[in-house]
């Protein structure tokens, strides 16, 4: 509500300048956000202002009011940014089993489908692997290997995209890009000699 209650401000016609009065000149350093874009924000505005690229500096020449709003604005939208989240993606190795195992909610609806042959009474996982990457970056633990990790927002959710994954264990080997709804579990290959590659997503908070 109060960044809208800025930008009203900044939107006002140029019939609502201030009254005439001395002008000054005022260079604004901004660390975070683009001078170019403050500058936008005021174009309904005739004082002269201008925007230096190369030193991110943004140069007002108009009333102390004037300035006042600039700076308002400035205070407001040159915050550093939220530090990137880690993404985390865990992989399984899933076997029937004769006896019922406890597994991640996330792949319980693997597991059932997985026992429809009546051949198993429950699964287990015989191995995992976890990898923690920040977004765009590549990463190697254990038996993964990622060349890099970005996440997607749509109507249903976040979806987490691995580009360039590798796995390599005793009994999988795969190398694919993947896409993994965040919360829920993927097939994502064959374990020997009768299993399932399985894997899940998150971003970390």
């Amino acid at each position: 509500m109060r960044r809208l209650s800025i930008l009203m401000l900044l939107l006002v016609p140029a019939l609502a300048e201030d009254a005439p009065a001395d002008k000054t000149t005022r260079m604004f350093p901004l660390k975070y956000a683009d001078a170019d874009q403050i500058r936008k924000l005021f174009s309904t505005y005739s004082y002269p202002m201008s925007a230096n690229r190369e030193f991110n500096v943004l140069t007002v020449t108009a009333p102390a009011g004037f300035q006042t709003k600039v700076e308002t604005a400035i205070k407001e939208f040159d915050v550093a940014p939220a530090p990137p989240k880690n993404i985390e993606l865990t992989v399984y190795v899933m076997t029937g089993a004769d006896v019922a195992a406890t597994v991640p909610k996330e792949l319980e609806a693997i597991g059932k489908q997985f026992m429809t042959s009546g051949a198993y009474k429950g699964v287990r996982l015989t191995d995992t692997q976890v990898i923690r990457i920040r977004p765009g970056c590549q990463g190697e633990s254990g038996g993964i290997r990622l060349r890099a990790a970005w996440v997607t927002t749509g109507e249903k959710g976040r979806v987490i995209s691995f580009d360039g994954l590798k796995v390599n264990l005793k009994t999988a080997t795969i190398n694919a890009d993947i896409d993994i709804p965040e919360g829920q579990g993927v097939v994502i290959g064959k374990s020997n000699p009768d299993g399932l590659l399985v894997a899940t997503a998150k971003v970390s908070e």
